[in-house]
């Protein structure tokens, strides 16, 4: 709705018109203010500069100076680690898997203590369905983690144990 002058009648105008009223402070108000901030000021302690001597400068830009040529030196840098001998890959990937799959126990061990937690009371049926789609995904993930020993799959199978506890959560609430 636009209210210009022709939409307005013109007593309103008037009215309007008259609540309207420039008032200038009654005094200027920064002396008051800037007074009462001196004292603080200084009472607060200038932050000290530490000044560089002459030598000093001189020594730190020197040794900045010498840090670069020995970086740059070549051969200085410890180059990439050498790849692993496919011998040494299965014994790795032995004990990689292993710490993962140990991870992966810890985290059922867990799991199961919370399940418990919650008691046995019944689900609710319209969750039935969601929390039996989220023991399968977890079974997989857990036959998965067995055969490849992955830590990108431990953090799946975390969330999806964390999905199916917050979901047995708000059930029982």
């Amino acid at each position: 709705m636009n209210h210009d002058r022709d939409t307005l009648p013109e007593s309103l105008r008037f009215r309007l018109r008259a609540l309207r009223r420039d008032e200038e402070p009654p005094a200027d108000l920064w002396p008051g203010i800037a007074a009462r901030l001196q004292p603080r000021a200084a009472a607060a302690p200038a932050p000290r500069r530490v000044a560089w001597s002459g030598g000093a400068a001189l020594a730190a830009a020197l040794a900045l100076a010498l840090g670069a040529v020995l970086w740059l030196q070549p051969g200085s840098r410890s180059e990439a680690p050498a790849p692993l001998a496919e011998a040494d890959r299965p014994a790795l990937a032995a004990r990689h898997g292993g710490l993962v799959q140990a991870e992966a126990e810890y985290m059922a061990r867990e799991y199961d203590a919370a399940l418990r937690e919650l008691g046995t009371r019944p689900v609710p049926p319209a969750l039935t369905p969601v929390l039996e789609d989220l023991d399968r995904n977890a079974a997989l993930i857990r036959d998965a983690l067995r055969q490849t020993g992955s830590p990108r799959l431990l953090e799946q199978l975390r969330r999806t144990y964390d999905r199916r506890i917050e979901l047995m959560r708000r059930a029982y609430i």
